[in-house]
């Protein structure tokens, strides 16, 4: 009996682990979807589009190059004020030390946070943008440029900012400490994605490779920077 029940616990178990990234996704974004945080970043990136050209007071300020920017620098911190939230809930009501007691890879747990903070944070932003930038500029020729810059860099917003949330855990000074230290990772994504949206360069195609690279890298050197920082900290 204890042997069937041993391998009842075992398939169990091996179920749960070859399934455990869309079991942790569909949580995170059943919860998000739930919650004020997700679409409070959401309303945050166009409050700034809505406030910006009221700043400006005239249209005729409202050139290409300068809306791209504001749609840059809006999509930049509506992904910091989520990034507070990625591992936080989690670390506070000791799921992560569950993972790591459990022997759950955390790897898996880090892919699927980044997922679904990218699916709140950066998709959103991605549809609205260019519909934003032909409302602000009058222009639609640079759309597929932000389109596809947007497409590239949010998800590189998010994996940078993976590991330095993981950092900031415990921390008093989370909130403020996290923007400090994140926007200098930031900076370079924000000048390669507003030149590449710009119609007037000719050499395009170079900053959507160099954005297509980091994402490459990033994409696994991050989360695995980020699985070494949360056991640090919870161990």
């Amino acid at each position: 009996m204890r042997k069937e029940e041993f391998q009842i616990l075992k398939i169990l178990r091996n179920y749960l682990l070859n399934n455990l990234f869309y079991i942790i996704l569909k949580k995170d974004f059943k919860d998000n979807l739930l919650s004020n945080k997700a679409w409070f970043t959401i309303s945050f990136f166009l409050l700034c589009l809505i406030i910006f050209p009221l700043a400006f007071g005239s249209s005729q300020y409202l050139e290409l190059n300068v809306s791209i920017s504001a749609i840059w620098i809006s999509t930049l911190f509506a992904n910091l004020i989520a990034l507070d939230h990625m591992y936080k809930e989690d670390y506070n009501d000791g799921t992560l030390l569950y993972y790591i007691v459990n022997k759950v890879p955390l790897v898996i747990v880090v892919y699927a946070k980044c997922l679904s903070h990218w699916l709140f944070s950066g998709l959103p932003i991605i549809l609205i943008a260019p519909l934003c930038s032909y409302i602000f500029s009058g222009y639609s020729e640079n759309n597929l440029n932000l389109f596809i810059s947007l497409i590239l860099a949010t998800p590189i917003f998010t994996l940078i900012g993976s590991p330095i949330a993981a950092l900031m855990l415990g921390s008093s000074l989370r909130g403020a400490a996290l923007t400090f230290i994140t926007l200098p990772f930031y900076l370079p994504i924000i000048i390669f994605g507003v030149i590449g949206t710009n119609i007037n360069n000719s050499n395009i195609n170079a900053e959507f490779y160099l954005l297509l690279a980091i994402l490459s890298i990033g994409i696994i050197f991050f989360p695995m920077i980020t699985v070494k920082i949360l056991k640090n900290i919870i161990n």
